[in-house]
């Protein structure tokens, strides 16, 4: 492999390493922040709404933005590596790919109509508000889960065993 073609391997599989974990670290810190202000006695429920509609539409962009560019540099890390680099980063590429496509769903089939159901803020929750909300719940799990998969083959070590077959370095 030549070295221009190592190094475009090795920034594209940093890109990719650093948006997944972005991204999960991100989304973690998101949940914390959003838990300690809906229990807060500070805020009431006007307020909590208001903080939703501002800051969800900002979690999904960062959330689409990094999971895009992880995507787009992992198939470029995948065109330019060999060896079992590749199979770490094909599987990152498509854990990666399946969280878009769930936080993608979850954006247009739970989120929206949930913040329609908040909007004007303060207003009473209507009867499909609970359920709406444990799906949103749900999805976030399931795709943040995804995207937690992906850096995990993506930042994982590997190296070749005697035999020149791939394994994980579990040390």
């Amino acid at each position: 492999m030549s070295v221009v073609k190592r190094s475009l391997s090795s920034v594209s599989l940093t890109i990719l390493r650093l948006s997944l974990s972005a991204w999960v670290g991100a989304a973690a810190l998101f949940v914390i922040t959003s838990v300690a202000e809906q229990v807060s006695p500070d805020f009431d429920s006007r307020i909590r709404d208001q903080l939703a509609t501002i800051r969800f539409p900002l979690y999904y962009q960062f959330g689409f933005g990094a999971l895009g560019v992880s995507i787009l540099s992992g198939l470029a890390a995948l065109k330019l590596s060999s060896g079992c680099q590749k199979k770490r980063v094909r599987a990152a590429v498509i854990f990666a790919s399946l969280s878009l496509a769930g936080a993608a769903a979850d954006y247009v089939w739970v989120y929206l109509p949930l913040q329609e159901l908040i909007s004007p803020p303060g207003k009473a929750r209507e009867q499909g508000f609970v359920e709406l909300h444990e799906r949103s719940r749900h999805a976030n799990e399931v795709h943040i889960t995804l995207a937690l998969l992906a850096a995990v083959f993506a930042c994982s070590p590997e190296k070749p065993d005697s035999e020149g077959t791939c394994s994980t370095d579990a040390t």
